[in-house]
């Protein structure tokens, strides 16, 4: 939970944020509360104001005038969904405000990532190389193109969002209560468009990370990471294993609970079904990359030591059946076996840049997020 990056990091190219974190400086995490205060705090408000909060009770008598006049004023207007009863709306300010810090941090921490990877005592491609992908890259993801379909996919979410609310009379959004609705519509929007647009920066520069690992790279089994030098991409793997599971439980929260009937509409359920494939890709290409390459290098690794022994080990089942080498050839067996050992345990390092243990604990409760949601979209087709 460092604070935000140096200028070099991708959170610096986020609209707004980016200059707002550099100029405030304030521990990531804290943006996650500023988050849920936008989120939630500002509607709360809002609705205490227009008298939609509660649902006040009509024959409660207290000993307290000023809390009966407080309950009377937040609760003055009759809705059948008040404020502090919408379940689904208080279940996706806690996801959002829980992925977007951990997508803050992804892209503070990127840059240092992408710095350890291009060690040249790591990577087998060359100064040039490395310089060009990274230059790629950095054009890709400060396009500014890319914000233009993604404000226009944020604006008509939260357009349909507002216009479905003034359909129903009961929801405290309503507009006849007041600006609460529209203020929830703008947020439901900026959630979208910084989450659309932090998504493609991070698909960007994790694609441009598996490229320069494809190059190749030097076996390092005695690198105190245990990792061969990738335990920073392998911690930031994890970050972005969580940040999957918080995006499927939006969209488990939207299908499963409902909200203003939009969990009605075709195009929520191939979003859904998209989040599921598209966003574990943003860990998997890399990932692939990674371990594909160190196994390759182990290999190589591995391959004069196989036939060293091979032949060694030839040679002495070929003296065995001379009484007076028995014993001796036995011992040279004995010790190739031990070489063998050996070699195993310094060339066949972990291949993933993790610990495998928490990795799958993540994975298994990522895949069972999945099949939950698949199994509500599914429902929704019979």
């Amino acid at each position: 939970m460092n604070k935000s990056e140096t200028s070099g990091s991708l959170l610096d190219r986020l609209v707004v944020i980016g200059s707002l974190s550099r100029a405030l400086r304030l521990p990531l995490v804290w943006w996650g509360v500023i988050i849920f205060s936008g989120y939630y705090m500002v509607p709360f408000a809002l609705c205490a104001a227009e008298g939609v909060l509660i649902t006040a009770p009509k024959d409660a008598s207290h000993m307290n005038l000023h809390f009966d006049a407080f309950v009377d004023t937040v609760g003055r207007r009759a809705v059948s969904l008040p404020y502090l009863k919408d379940l689904t709306h208080i279940l996706m300010a806690i996801v959002v405000s829980v992925g977007g810090t951990l997508c803050l941090i992804a892209l503070s921490q990127f840059a240092r990532v992408y710095d350890a990877v291009a060690d040249p005592e790591i990577l087998k491609a060359s100064a040039a190389t490395i310089s060009s992908d990274r230059a790629r890259m950095e054009k890709l993801v400060g396009s500014r193109w890319v914000l233009l379909p993604v404000a226009l996919v944020a604006g008509s979410c939260g357009l349909a969002l507002y216009f479905n609310g003034r359909s129903v009379a009961g929801w405290w959004g309503n507009p006849q209560y007041g600006i609460a609705g529209l203020v929830l519509a703008c947020g439901v929007s900026l959630v979208i468009f910084y989450g659309m647009h932090a998504l493609y920066m991070l698909a960007v520069a994790q694609y441009s990370v598996g490229r320069l690992v494809s190059h190749g790279v030097h076996l390092r089994p005695f690198h105190p990471d245990g990792c061969n030098g990738f335990s920073k991409l392998g911690n930031l793997l994890l970050l972005l294993l969580l940040l999957c599971g918080c995006c499927v439980t939006a969209a488990w929260i939207t299908i499963r609970h409902g909200y203003l009937r939009i969990e009605e509409f075709p195009g929520v359920w191939l979003a859904a079904l998209g989040i599921v494939v598209f966003v574990p890709v943003i860990v998997i290409h890399p990932l692939i990359h990674v371990s594909t390459q160190i196994r390759r290098a182990q290999l190589l690794r591995l391959s004069p030591i196989e036939g060293m022994l091979n032949t060694m080990l030839k040679r002495a089942e070929d003296q065995l059946s001379e009484p007076a080498a028995c014993r001796a050839k036995l011992e040279e067996i004995q010790g190739m076996r031990d070489l063998h050992v050996t070699a195993k345990e310094v060339y066949e390092t972990n291949v993933f840049p993790f610990n495998r243990k928490v990795a799958s604990a993540l994975s298994v409760g990522y895949i069972v997020q999945a099949a939950a949601l698949a199994s509500e979209i599914a429902g929704k087709f019979k």
